[in-house]
C-alpha cells in the first residue's frame, strides 16, 4: 500500500487517497459493526423477557461499556507509533513496543473489574429501583469474568490495525458475533440440560465470546507470515516502564476522551433510572442503535489515524493535513446516510426491540433527536482520529470534558430533570444536551486541527 498520496486535491489523487483510506476502513467498519452487533443481539434477545430485563442490561452496560471503551482508547495509543514507524521504514521497533500493551491492558482490566464490583452501590446512589439490582448483578457477573480478555484482544487488534492488516479483526469479529448469538440462545432461554439463565446467561455468553476472540486472534498472528517483520509475539518481556509511559502519554487522553463521550451516553441511563423501566428501555434502544451507527464514523477515524500516521512519518504535517481533510469529508458524507435511517425509519427500528407501545413511542422520539447530531458526531470523531495520527492527543481530553460533560450533560440534566428552562422533559432532554455537546466538540476539535497545522 502506498504510504502517502500526492498533496493535491485534483480528482485522480483525491480518489486514490479515498481508495487507500477505504482499504483500511472497510474491514475495521465490518469488525466494529460486528462487535457492536453483540450489544444489539443482547438487547434484542433479553428484550423479549420484558422491560425489567432490558433495563437491567441497560444499567449493567452503562457501567462496563465506558470502562471497556476507556481500555480500548488507551490501547489505541499503540497505533500511531506503529503507523509512523512504518511510514519512516523502521518496522523493527514495532514488536517490542506493542508487546508492552499486554501489560498495560491487563492492569487497566483488573482496575476496571474492581470498579465493577461496586456496581450495586453505584446504582443505589443513582436511585435505581431495588427490584432491578439483582437482575443487573446477574448480568455483571459474566461481564467481569470476560473483562481481562479485552485487554489482550485490544492490544493485538491495535497492533494488527496499525500495520494496516485489518481483515483478520473483521473475520474474528464476525465469528465472535455468531458465537455470541448461539451462546445467548442457549444460555438465556435454555436448551436440553442447560437451564434458562436469563440476563445471567447473556453475561456469560458475552464472556465466552470475549475469551474466544483472544484465542482466535492470537493464533492468527502467531502463524501468519505477514507479521514476520514485526513479530509481536516473539518479544515477551517483563514490563518496560519507559515504553509503557510513552504508550500511556498518547493513549490515556484517547481513552479518557472516549470514556467522556460514551460515559455521557450511558450515565444518562443512571440519571433516568428513577423515571422507570419504560424510559430506561427506550433510552437503551436509542443508545443501542446510535452505538451501531457510530461504528461507521469511528471506523473511518481509526483508519484515518493509520493514514495520517503513515503520512506524517513519511512526508510531514502537510501530507497529514491533506489526508485528514479527505478522511473527515468521507466521514461526514457517511453520517448523512445514518441520519436518514434514524429519521425516516425509527418506528421499524424500535419494533425490532420490543412490542411495548409506550417504549416504542418514546424510542421513536429519541431516534429523531439522534439523527440530528449524526453529522457533528461524525465530524468530531474524524478530527479526533486525525489528531491521534499526529500523536497530538493531550488537547482532546479537556475539549471532550468541556463539550460532553459541561455543555452536554449540564444542559441535558437541566432540560430532563428540572424546570429551570422548560418543564422537565424526561429522557428526551438529555438527548437535546447530546446535540449541543457533540456540536461543541466538533467546533473545538476543528479549531485544534487547523491550529496545529498552522504551527507545523
Amino acid at each position: 500500500m502506498q504510504i502517502f498520496a500526492k498533496n493535491t486535491f485534483d480528482a485522480p489523487h483525491l480518489f486514490k487517497e479515498i481508495k487507500y483510506l477505504m482499504v483500511i476502513a472497510l474491514p475495521i467498519m465490518g469488525a466494529q459493526l460486528a462487535q457492536s452487533g453483540m450489544g444489539v443481539v443482547d438487547t434484542l434477545m433479553v428484550g423479549r423477557l420484558g422491560a425489567d430485563h432490558l433495563a437491567a442490561v441497560a444499567l449493567g452496560t452503562s457501567i462496563w461499556m465506558p470502562l471497556f471503551l476507556f481500555l480500548s482508547g488507551v490501547l489505541l495509543g499503540i497505533t500511531p507509533f506503529i503507523a509512523q514507524w512504518l511510514g519512516a521504514d523502521t518496522p523493527s521497533k514495532v514488536g517490542p513496543f506493542a508487546f508492552q500493551g499486554f501489560w498495560l491492558g491487563l492492569v487497566i482490566s483488573l482496575i476496571s473489574i474492581i470498579a465493577m464490583l461496586f456496581h450495586t452501590s453505584i446504582l443505589r446512589m443513582m436511585s435505581v429501583p431495588e427490584h432491578l439490582l439483582p437482575l443487573t448483578s446477574d448480568y455483571m457477573l459474566g461481564i467481569m469474568i470476560g473483562f481481562p480478555a479485552l485487554g489482550f484482544y485490544q492490544t493485538m487488534r491495535s497492533y494488527t490495525e496499525g500495520l494496516g492488516f485489518t481483515r483478520p479483526v473483521l473475520i474474528i469479529s464476525v465469528g465472535m458475533l455468531l458465537f455470541n448469538l448461539m451462546a445467548n440462545w442457549i444460555l438465556i432461554y435454555g436448551m436440553g440440560p442447560i437451564p434458562a439463565l436469563g440476563v445471567m446467561g447473556c453475561g456469560f455468553a458475552t464472556a465466552i465470546a470475549m475469551w474466544s476472540s483472544v484465542l482466535m486472534l492470537w493464533l492468527y498472528i502467531r502463524f501468519n507470515h505477514r507479521y514476520n517483520e514485526t513479530r509481536l509475539l516473539d518479544y515477551p518481556s517483563m514490563p518496560r516502564w519507559d515504553e509503557i509511559k510513552k504508550m500511556s502519554v498518547v493513549g490515556i487522553p484517547i481513552g479518557v476522551a472516549i470514556f467522556f463521550e460514551v460515559g455521557l451516553f450511558t450515565t444518562i441511563a443512571l440519571f433516568i433510572a428513577r423515571l422507570g423501566s419504560t424510559q430506561i428501555a427506550a433510552h437503551q434502544i436509542a443508545l443501542n442503535v446510535t452505538s451501531v451507527t457510530f461504528m461507521v464514523p469511528l471506523s473511518l477515524a481509526m483508519a484515518l489515524t493509520v493514514r495520517v500516521g503513515n503520512s506524517v512519518g513519511a512526508g510531514g504535517y502537510q501530507y497529514g493535513k491533506y489526508v485528514s481533510i479527505i478522511g473527515a469529508g468521507c466521514t461526514v458524507v457517511a453520517s448523512f446516510f445514518t441520519a436518514g435511517i434514524m429519521y425516516f425509519l425509527p418506528g421499524i427500528i424500535a419494533e425490532l426491540y420490543t412490542d411495548q407501545v409506550e417504549v416504542i413511542a418514546l424510542a421513536v422520539t429519541l431516534l429523531h433527536l439522534a439523527a440530528v447530531f449524526q453529522i457533528s458526531d461524525a465530524l468530531q470523531v474524524a478530527l479526533s482520529g486525525a489528531l491521534r495520527g499526529y500523536k497530538d492527543t493531550q488537547i482532546i481530553m479537556p475539549i471532550t470534558l468541556f463539550s460532553y460533560w459541561i455543555v452536554g450533560m449540564g444542559l441535558g440534566y437541566i432540560l430532563s430533570l428540572t424546570d429551570l428552562i422548560v418543564p422537565a422533559m424526561g429522557v428526551a432532554g438529555f438527548w437535546y444536551g447530546l446535540i449541543a455537546g457533540l456540536s461543541m466538540a466538533a467546533v473545538l476539535l476543528g479549531w485544534r486541527f487547523f491550529a496545529i497545522n498552522r504551527l507545523a
